[in-house]
């Protein structure tokens, strides 16, 4: 053994282990998910993280045993009830005669105490009764009338802009019902949990427009990643815990696929650039003919000569690549300069467009194009040389050789020719 290494070994033994490197995000996510997993049952907050996740592009809703005792209690009653919007929850009739019995019995007590203490001031309790009466088929349109008063009465006697409120406006919806969202929204005075109770409310597209509810969506995100990402807030309810899970994933989950989606037929290097370039050279005809049959005979744009091409082919670049920049100079040649058409800076690819007329056929342009390579081995932003060249009268008798001869390493440069259409 080294002399020292047992030393070393005893030393780094006793070294603190590192913490684990995470965000105030991650660790947020983290502990939500692990309180909310834990939501016991049959209780109100289980039934509406369960409603979140039926109404949201989260996975389908667990599977949970029917309730069949102490429906007597409004809370478990107010649990069961949510379990008529869960697709997967099953029920036999005499169940539903039973839940139907208890609502009966809720209606003979007073919804608006002087002490609050009733399933109305409740607003997980209220959504999920609303829910069980709209859609229990035990319960009639009779039974439903005495909550149908409840909810007319009940928009004036919450606080507005509170999360009990904007709860309850989503029980009133179930049953036909309008809560009016008072505007102008406070959105910055609110806590977390409610901002994303109205994040969740918006992505509601049956409801939002109904209750008025009008907050600019990227106010609120940018609000609600603020707060979850450098704040510390105190949730004490796992209701407000799933709907903080869900409103800042989706808002992450948006971000980053609104970036993929701007990005998503940029090419990722070189190679996929010099496909996609070469793709639109060979639709280039396609596009110009095209161009030329416009609707009521409109002016269009023709390509009667090499600039035409430049202005068609230039803006069919720019569909697909972020940096395209034109009329670019090359360093000089033999006492003179040239122009290139496009580089694609970040690709290190230059573009450039020739056109054949009647003075410029196949002999002529493969000088232009030799003369063009040696030219462009000298600038250092270009690694390949893309040459289209636009030949709709067949001025080229081979443009295949053409093509074949040319397209090559020369020195450091890579060339391609790429000649459409082909008549030959």
């Amino acid at each position: 053994m080294v002399a020292g290494s047992s030393e070393h070994e005893a030393a780094r033994q006793q070294m603190v282990p590192m913490t684990t490197l995470s965000t105030a995000y991650a660790a947020l996510r983290a502990k939500l998910a692990v309180e909310i997993a834990q939501a016991p049952w049959p209780s109100p907050e289980a039934g509406f993280l369960d409603y979140l996740q039926i109404t949201t592009s989260i996975a389908g809703a667990p599977h949970r045993p029917a309730v069949t005792h102490r429906l007597a209690e409004t809370p478990v009653l107010a649990s069961a009830g949510y379990q008529y919007c869960n697709p997967s929850s099953s029920r036999l009739a005499e169940y539903d005669e039973q839940w139907a019995k208890q609502f009966r019995r809720l209606s003979l007590r007073q919804p608006f105490p002087i002490d609050r203490e009733s399933f109305f001031y409740r607003p997980l309790d209220l959504l999920g009764i609303s829910i069980g009466a709209r859609h229990c088929p035990a319960v009639t349109t009779d039974d439903r009338q005495w909550l149908l008063a409840v909810l007319q009465q009940g928009a004036t006697k919450l606080a507005k802009h509170s999360r009990a409120y904007y709860l309850g406006t989503v029980a009133a919806w179930h049953l036909g019902i309008t809560w009016p969202v008072h505007e102008p929204t406070p959105i910055d005075d609110l806590p977390l949990a409610t901002l994303c109770l109205l994040s969740w409310l918006t992505e509601q597209q049956a409801l939002a427009p109904g209750i008025g509810l009008r907050i600019p969506g990227s106010d609120l995100a940018a609000l609600i990643l603020q707060r979850a990402f450098t704040t510390q807030e105190n949730i004490d309810d796992l209701a407000d815990a799933g709907l903080i899970l869900y409103a800042t994933q989706s808002i992450v989950d948006r971000t980053i696929s609104s970036r993929v989606e701007e990005r998503w037929h940029a090419p990722r290097n070189q190679q996929e650039a010099q496909e996609l370039v070469r793709r639109i050279c060979d639709r280039f005809p396609v596009v110009a003919n095209s161009l030329t049959q416009r609707h009521d005979h409109r002016e269009t744009i023709a390509m009667t000569d090499e600039y035409d091409v430049q202005d068609l082919l230039g803006a069919l670049l720019k569909l697909h690549f972020a940096d395209v920049r034109p009329e670019e100079w090359t360093p000089s040649y033999a006492g003179t300069a040239s122009r290139m058409d496009f580089l694609l800076k970040p690709e290190q690819i230059v573009v450039e467009a020739k056109m054949t007329r009647q003075s410029l056929g196949q002999k002529d342009l493969a000088n232009q194009l030799a003369v063009d390579i040696l030219r462009y081995q000298s600038h250092q932003d270009c690694k390949m040389l893309i040459c289209f060249v636009y030949d709709p009268s067949g001025k080229c008798i081979t443009p295949t050789a053409l093509e074949n001869d040319l397209s090559k390493n020369h020195a450091d440069l890579r060339v391609i020719v790429v000649v459409r259409p082909k008549f030959h």
